[in-house]
């Protein structure tokens, strides 16, 4: 399957994609802006996330306040170099559309060159503290001296959890290891090169016309911090999120069989919860599957292909799903327990941001607060700075193509992609409006993170619509990638400073 390229004149084209670009350009300099503008802000006080300083306003872009002055320099003069000089390249040449050249070799070998470096930097630079989430109470509980208080079975990530206790059992006493953050620090890179692998895959598929934005976009995302020793229960899911969406892609295109992607997500499922909002993407695959086939199928054979899809989708979460209960229930940790201590929601069981009012102390605003929109959004700002944004960009031009009249075509399967990745992107952001944090946004970002996989997908394919030359394509998006990788380096630079819990 192959992205088909507007079929519009020479001249409007180029007009259309230098809109597009300016305003893609927009969006970088902004961010750098803010960027800059945090780095004016105090220091704060305390290591206290919930404090009322800087940091709560603007926790999304903090991690740039840790960073040497020289490094920040050098990035804004290579952004704000690269933007001016292309600009005052393509006015002086009036650039027509013109093939551009094939570099794959190139493109192939950076890829996988940038992704050895990566793996280096997961063992080399881990997490040295357990501020975020669950940290320090999971490495804490899962070492625990006390063999009838460890933590070895969890609902909130039952595969997670056990994999992590049961790695430590086995290897504690010959390692001396006195918690679990040895476990994670083995661990979690290891489930950066699944997340790697799956963007080298995707980066190849036919229906990417952009194979390094799809890698540099994806291997920039904050998520990548996870698979930096870092100690919770999403790293695994990561990955399993971005191997099941490869998979998805390849299932619209015919080239892998529903039960395989559906079995990718049922075990990503039992991985953390959290991912169930992926499951109407996945029906969306089985619609399509359905629909292709009564297309070009016969009536006799609808039934059956009907029973199929249903078995595809079913089986493979019914198994899951019984193997999980059997696990839990074999390890003293079952339905009881879900329906109990155990259950959903946190401290207090209230599993979704409060509409109108705060009643306990793990709840800090209501749903249409100020506060609420603005965790979300440094929550964006912190995971995936230039992806939202860049979306939004998206949206402007098409519409602003609606209103004058001016028609793209785009095939069928394009559609597919387009319809599949919306879907999930908005599933998954609807979960991280709707969903309570209990330690608050901050704290809690690494159980929103997972929804800038799908949303980069969606912008990566949206992307290449509006672009008929690539060298139009990567103007627009060099600058945000390298913004974004000097947020991610910041991010993951900040998380290398001791950080000690106040007493």
């Amino acid at each position: 399957m192959t992205l088909p390229v507007p079929p519009t004149s020479p001249a409007v084209s180029i007009r259309r994609q230098r809109v597009v670009v300016a305003g893609l350009h927009f969006i970088a300099l902004l961010l750098l802006g803010l960027h800059l503008y945090v780095r004016t802000l105090p220091p704060t006080p305390l290591p206290i996330p919930e404090a009322e300083h800087a940091e709560s306003a603007w926790w999304g872009l903090w991690p740039v306040t840790y960073v040497p002055t020289w490094t920040v320099t050098l990035a804004t003069l290579l952004i704000i170099s690269w933007i001016m000089g292309w600009w005052i390249a393509e006015w002086r040449t009036q650039a027509k559309l013109t093939p551009s050249k094939n570099r794959t070799g190139l493109h192939y070998a950076t890829r996988w060159g940038v992704t050895l470096l990566l793996l280096f930097a997961f063992y080399a630079f881990p997490i040295v503290h357990t501020r975020w989430g669950d940290a320090y109470l999971l490495s804490k509980a899962i070492g625990w001296p006390d063999p009838a208080l460890r933590l070895t079975h969890s609902w909130q990530a039952p595969l997670d959890v056990f994999l992590h206790s049961q790695v430590w059992l086995h290897f504690h006493s010959s390692m001396a290891w006195e918690d679990a953050t040895p476990v994670y620090q083995l661990l979690s890179p290891l489930a950066g090169l699944l997340y790697l692998v799956a963007t080298l895959g995707l980066a190849r598929e036919q229906w990417v016309a952009s194979a390094w934005l799809t890698f540099g976009l994806l291997a920039s995302l904050g998520i990548l911090q996870l698979f930096f020793g870092y100690v919770e229960n999403y790293s695994f899911a990561a990955a399993g999120v971005l191997l099941y969406l490869w998979l998805g892609l390849r299932t619209l295109a015919g080239k892998t069989p529903l039960w395989i992607t559906a079995s990718v997500l049922a075990l990503t499922h039992a991985l953390h919860p959290s991912t169930l909002v992926l499951a109407p993407s996945l029906l969306y695959c089985g619609w399509h599957s359905l629909r292709t086939i009564q297309v070009i199928g016969r009536n006799n054979r609808r039934q059956r292909t009907v029973l199929l899809i249903i078995l595809s989708i079913g089986l493979p979460m019914l198994l899951v799903g019984l193997g999980v209960v059997g696990l839990m229930e074999s390890g003293g940790h079952g339905i009881r327990m879900l329906i109990s201590t155990d259950r959903p929601g946190g401290g207090d069981a209230r599993p979704f941001v409060p509409l109108w009012a705060i009643t306990t102390r793990w709840e800090h605003y209501t749903m249409f607060s100020w506060l609420h929109l603005r965790d979300f959004l440094q929550q964006q700002l912190l995971v995936a700075p230039v992806v939202l944004p860049s979306l939004l960009v998206v949206l402007i031009a098409t519409l602003a193509e609606w209103r004058a009249k001016q028609k793209t075509e785009v095939t069928e399967g394009y559609n597919s992609i387009i319809h599949f990745l919306l879907l999930a992107s908005f599933c998954y952001l609807l979960f991280t409006w709707v969903w309570n944090p209990d330690y608050g946004g901050q704290r809690d970002w690494d159980l929103f993170s997972l929804a800038a996989i799908p949303t980069a997908l969606l912008l990566v394919a949206t992307l290449t619509k509006r672009f008929a030359d690539q060298r139009y394509l990567q103007a627009g998006t060099i600058p945000l990638l390298m913004l974004q990788w000097l947020h991610l380096a910041a991010w993951i630079y900040q998380n290398t400073r001791p950080w000690q819990w106040p007493s």
